[in-house]
């Protein structure tokens, strides 16, 4: 009988505590067994890029996207490498292809029925984050994000549960990935610097809420979120 897949968690806590050795050793045997699974693919592709692998990182998200062209993160992985160096036009195209296969419209689909369905979904998500059940906040709402991709406030929240799931360079990812897609839209730069914040990497947040301020000067949170951070250097 064959093993079961690695558990992600496991990969994860390696990458984490960057033993790249083991994580890949896992990653290699969930290949192997898993051979036209994308989700191997994916972290594979998170391994390279930790260990400064593009190259092999673009190769690897591009083989999960070939194979489910519905891989959100594998998307939202690749589309911010992209952009990171330089790439915007594969980075816009990898997010428009992702889009049109999980947002595609169908001959008779009822999008107020969809939105209703989303928002069933959110509130089954919040409830699991209430309660600390982060994995399963994380699906419920990715699944509110497909059915109503206008709400961007749902991929906000679906990076908060990835945070405290402690998939923290996935949230960041997100995160930076909707950014770059919507640059005025001021709550993920905010949630962007408190994720930083968190982070110890103080000088990112205070770029994110300086962005802020430069489009609405009397933003109160990103004022306040600046003057915390500012006086945690002086510390």
């Amino acid at each position: 009988m064959a093993e079961l897949p690695p558990a992600t968690d496991r990969i994860q806590d390696f990458l984490k505590r960057r033993d790249f050795a083991k994580a890949d050793e896992l990653i290699g045997a969930w290949l192997r067994t898993e051979q036209g699974s994308a989700e191997p693919h994916y972290w594979a592709g998170v391994s390279h890029y930790m260990q400064g692998r593009l190259g092999n990182t673009i190769t690897e998200l591009k083989k999960a996207i070939a194979i489910n062209p519905r891989h959100t993160d594998a998307s939202v992985c690749l589309s911010v490498l992209y952009n990171d160096i330089g790439k915007y036009d594969d980075a816009k195209q990898v997010f428009e292809q992702a889009n049109q296969s999980v947002v595609h419209k169908r001959v008779g689909d009822d999008l107020d029925i969809d939105r209703k369905f989303a928002v069933k979904h959110l509130e089954l998500a919040d409830l699991y984050f209430r309660y600390r059940r982060y994995e399963e906040a994380i699906e419920e709402y990715g699944k509110a994000a497909m059915l109503d991709p206008t709400d961007l406030d749902i991929r906000i929240r679906r990076a908060k549960a990835l945070a405290k799931k402690g998939f923290v360079t996935r949230a960041l990812q997100e995160l930076q990935a909707l950014k770059a897609e919507k640059p005025t839209f001021l709550p993920v730069r905010l949630q962007l610097g408190l994720l930083h914040y968190s982070q110890g990497n103080i000088l990112d947040a205070e770029l994110e809420w300086e962005a802020i301020l430069s489009l609405d000067a009397q933003h109160r949170e990103a004022l306040a979120y600046l003057d915390m951070a500012k006086r945690a250097r002086n510390r």
